[in-house]
C-alpha cells in the first residue's frame, strides 16, 4: 500500500511538471499578407527556421489576401491575440499609432537594426515623435516594366524625359501595341499615375500637402496633373480592356507584346514566368520638367507590435532573430523586393539592379498614395479616379467629385 501510494504521488508530481513546462512555453502569433504562394512560403521558411532555433516557443502564423488583412488589420490589433503583424509604413502607420494600437521598438531593438546594417532610411521610414514604430522588412520603387525585345526590335530606348515617353508611345503605337496597360480594379495602380503626375509636375513636398488634405482638388497645380494624364487617355494610349481588370490580368498583354508598358512596383517580378523573366526591363517614371528634382514612390513594408500583445518575450526573440540571421532575405526574395537589410549574401532578383539604380538617383522618397494619404481623403479620389478614367476623361468632373466626396 505505501509502495502504491509512493507511485501515485510521483506520477502526480511528474504529471504537475510536464503541465507546468507546456504552460511556461512561449507563445507567438504572426499575421501577414499573401499574395502569391512564392511569399507564403518564404514566411513560413523563416518561421520554421525561427522555430528550429527556439523549440521552446510555440508559433502561430496567419497568411491573408491583401484586401482582407487591410479591411480587418484594425479589430486584429484591438483583439490582443496578435504578437506581430505586417503592415505599411506611412500614414496608414501613423493612424495606428496615433490611436495607442501599437508599441514603439524599444532602444535595443533599434540599436539592433542599425548594428545588423538596416538602411537608415528604412529606421526613419516610420519613426514617429521621436520613437520607431516599425521593424522594416523590404522596400521597393514603382516604374515601368517592359519587354526588351519588344523595344529593340522598334528601335526604342527607355525614355528619361517626357518627349522621349510620348516618342516610345508614338513608336508603339505605329507598330499596332497599345503603349499602356493599367489594371486599376483595386484602384491603387491608377493612384500610382496620379502620384507620379504630381511628383513630377508639382515636387515631393506639395504632393505630401495634397494627400493630407491641406490642398483642394480643384487647385490649378492639381488640375495639371489630371490634363496631363488626360493627355495619354485621349490619345488612346491605355488599352482600354485593361482599365479595370486586376493588375495581375494586364501582365499577360505585356508579356504577348499587345501592351508596351506598365506603371507598376517592381514587385510585380515575382508574377513574371521564368521563360521571359530575363527579357523583362523597368525604368525610372520620365522627367516631365528639367527644374524639378526626381522623387519616386517607394513603398516601405515592415512589421508592426500590437500594444495588446500578451507574448513580449516571444517577439522580442523573433525580432533579434530576423536582424541577425538576415532571414527577411527570403521574403524579399520571394516578394522580388529590396530587403531593408544591407548584406553581400543577399541573392539577386530580377529587377534588381534596375530598381536599385531609381532609387539611387532619388532626391526624396514617398510610401505610395493610399499609404500616405489621410485615410478620409483615400475613398473619394478612388471614386474621382474611377470617373476621369471613363471617356471624356473630364478633369473638372473628377476633381468636382472629390471635393464633394471628402466634404461629406
Amino acid at each position: 500500500m505505501r509502495r502504491t501510494l509512493i507511485v501515485a504521488i510521483t506520477l502526480i508530481f511528474s504529471l504537475a511538471g510536464r503541465s507546468t513546462s507546456c504552460q511556461a512555453a512561449d507563445q507567438l502569433v504572426i499575421d501577414y499578407i499573401v499574395s502569391h504562394s512564392a511569399q507564403r512560403t518564404a514566411w513560413i521558411r523563416v518561421i520554421n527556421e525561427f522555430s528550429t532555433a527556439n523549440p521552446d516557443v510555440q508559433v502561430t502564423h496567419h497568411g491573408y489576401p491583401q484586401e482582407q488583412y487591410k479591411r480587418d488589420f484594425t479589430g486584429r490589433l484591438k483583439s490582443g491575440k496578435v504578437d506581430l503583424a505586417f503592415w505599411y509604413a506611412g500614414e496608414r502607420l501613423r493612424d495606428a499609432a496615433a490611436n495607442k494600437l501599437l508599441s514603439p521598438l524599444d532602444p535595443d531593438t533599434v540599436a539592433l537594426l542599425k548594428k545588423n546594417k538596416f538602411y537608415p532610411v528604412t529606421i526613419d521610414s516610420t519613426r514617429i515623435d521621436g520613437e520607431v514604430y516599425g521593424f522594416p522588412m523590404y522596400y521597393y520603387p514603382w516604374g515601368f516594366v517592359y519587354r526588351k525585345s519588344l523595344f529593340e526590335r522598334l528601335g526604342i530606348r527607355p525614355p528619361v524625359t517626357w518627349d522621349e515617353f510620348l516618342n516610345a508611345c508614338e513608336r508603339l503605337s505605329a507598330a499596332g501595341v497599345t503603349p499602356i496597360g493599367l489594371g486599376a480594379a483595386a484602384n491603387w495602380p491608377a493612384a500610382g499615375w496620379f502620384d507620379y503626375f504630381d511628383l513630377r509636375l508639382n515636387g515631393l513636398e506639395f504632393h505630401r500637402k495634397v494627400l493630407r488634405g491641406e490642398v483642394p482638388f480643384t487647385d490649378a497645380r492639381v488640375r495639371r496633373v489630371f490634363d496631363a494624364w488626360r493627355s495619354l487617355l485621349s490619345k488612346g494610349y491605355f488599352l482600354a480592356t485593361t482599365m479595370d481588370q486586376e493588375h495581375e490580368r494586364v501582365l499577360p498583354y505585356l508579356y504577348r507584346n499587345h501592351v508596351g508598358m506598365m506603371l507598376m512596383g517592381s514587385f510585380v517580378a515575382a508574377k513574371f514566368p521564368q521563360a521571359i523573366a530575363d527579357d523583362m526591363g523597368f525604368f525610372a517614371f520620365p522627367a516631365m520638367s528639367p527644374d524639378m528634382p526626381v522623387y519616386e514612390d517607394a513603398p516601405l513594408d515592415v512589421l508592426v507590435l500590437p500594444a495588446k500583445s500578451p507574448n513580449l518575450s516571444a517577439r522580442k526573440r523573433f525580432l533579434t532573430f530576423l536582424a541577425e540571421s538576415g532571414a527577411i532575405r527570403h521574403i524579399a526574395e520571394a516578394d522580388q523586393t529590396l530587403p531593408a537589410q544591407a548584406g553581400a549574401s543577399f541573392p539577386a532578383i530580377l529587377l534588381g539592379d534596375a530598381a536599385r539604380q531609381v532609387l539611387n538617383r532619388a532626391s526624396g522618397l514617398s510610401p505610395f498614395f493610399d499609404r500616405e494619404a489621410e485615410a478620409d481623403l483615400i475613398g473619394p479620389v478612388f471614386e474621382g479616379l474611377r470617373l476621369f478614367l471613363k471617356p471624356p476623361h473630364d478633369t473638372e468632373q473628377a476633381v468636382a467629385m472629390i471635393e464633394r466626396l471628402r466634404r461629406k
